[in-house]
């Protein structure tokens, strides 16, 4: 059974981080993009989907009226399961217990909040929208209104942060409690304000430095990793991102949208003048596809399964795809084993603590 995504573009403003597709100042535009929206998940009539997922952007930006139309169109298209997880991604400021009255009858039963760190000037050169009060303030706005599994998002790595900032982050955002904390160190990406300016982040062993401080911390406070980013408390591990790295189906609606369905991967155009007018007059989005052969889906299962903290299981993936690792794989495996970055554990293929602080580099050794 897929997961249903739903990217919802608008902002109030772009991160200076962000490479998402993103539109700022065009709310005025948002009840066309929800009218092609219902035309593209009419494609879908019918389908199951063991999760739901609005992402952006920032879905929450929506009025309260758009958000309900939203969730009609989820509701007239897809079969969603009484007990199926439902996250909606929010920015601090951006709800109040009206709003949020409204998510809780419709179904939502998981917010994702993007709180980025706690310290005044690291907002401001994120280009954050919200200080340390506003985060805190709806955070518990949210948990008011009865919601009982929260995330919030951290970010790292940002030029001149101390350890001492980053334990302060970490002490801060365990003190709310939330269920969940999915980690991110600052990155350059394409089509961001950060990568135009080529700012200078820390070196790979000082990355690796504060990836550690974070992990403890937050492993302290009694959340357990279970992704290379991702940390919960018990129970509370997101189902729809479990989905993506455990090779499962998904559906994406939206502009700049991929999908993933019997191993094809497709994807929408991202522009959104494009989008809109493409479904309009075609009912088609679609911008590229990439069919993956048995060899190459095997290759990507066991690629995102070893940033799961439970590891992959290589050799049941090859009885299912009837298709084998080749011998240089193996060997470069073997070669990561001996080096201590990967281990063999109960069938499992598992990436150590070692090789968790350069796994992307092993994969791009491996792909």
């Amino acid at each position: 059974m897929p997961s249903l995504y739903i990217h919802i573009p608008f902002c109030e403003q772009k991160c200076f981080y962000c490479s998402f597709v993103v539109f700022v100042g065009q709310r005025h535009r948002a009840d066309d993009y929800l009218d092609c929206l219902s035309l593209e998940a009419k494609r879908y009539k019918g389908t199951e989907c063991a999760s739901v997922f609005l992402g952006g952007g920032t879905p929450s930006y929506l009025e309260t009226d758009q958000l309900k139309r939203l969730f009609r169109i989820v509701e007239e298209n897809f079969s969603v399961s009484s007990d199926a997880e439902y996250t909606i991604e929010a920015n601090p400021g951006s709800l109040d217990a009206a709003k949020l009255e409204t998510l809780r009858s419709r179904g939502i039963n998981r917010i994702s909040l993007g709180v980025q760190s706690f310290h005044p000037h690291y907002l401001k050169y994120l280009g954050r929208n919200h200080d340390r009060q506003k985060a805190g303030d709806t955070y518990h706005t949210i948990r008011d209104a009865g919601f009982t599994n929260v995330s919030l998002d951290l970010m790292f790595g940002f030029p001149k942060q101390t350890f001492e900032e980053i334990e302060q982050d970490v002490e801060m955002l365990t003190t709310l409690k939330s269920d969940h904390v999915s980690l991110y160190m600052l990155n350059l990406e394409e089509n961001s304000r950060f990568y135009a300016q080529k700012i200078q982040l820390p070196d790979d062993d000082l990355q690796a430095k504060q990836y550690e401080i974070v992990r403890s911390g937050l492993e302290r406070a009694g959340y357990r990793q279970y992704e290379i980013s991702n940390f919960a408390r018990p129970w509370k591990e997101s189902r729809h991102n479990l989905n993506y790295w455990q090779g499962g189906e998904y559906i994406g609606l939206g502009v700049g949208a991929h999908s993933y369905k019997d191993g094809n991967l497709f994807w929408n155009v991202s522009r959104l003048n494009v989008y809109m007018e493409k479904i309009r007059e075609s009912g088609s989005v679609l911008d590229g596809s990439q069919q993956l052969d048995a060899r190459g889906q095997l290759k990507q299962a066991v690629l995102i399964g070893l940033r799961m903290n439970r590891g992959v299981q290589v050799e049941s993936i090859e009885r299912a795809l009837r298709c084998s690792l080749n011998e240089e794989e193996r060997e470069r495996i073997e070669h990561f084993i001996r080096h201590g970055f990967f281990i063999r554990e109960d069938g499992y293929l598992k990436t150590t603590e070692k090789g968790r602080l350069v796994l992307d580099e092993l994969c791009s050794r491996l792909s």
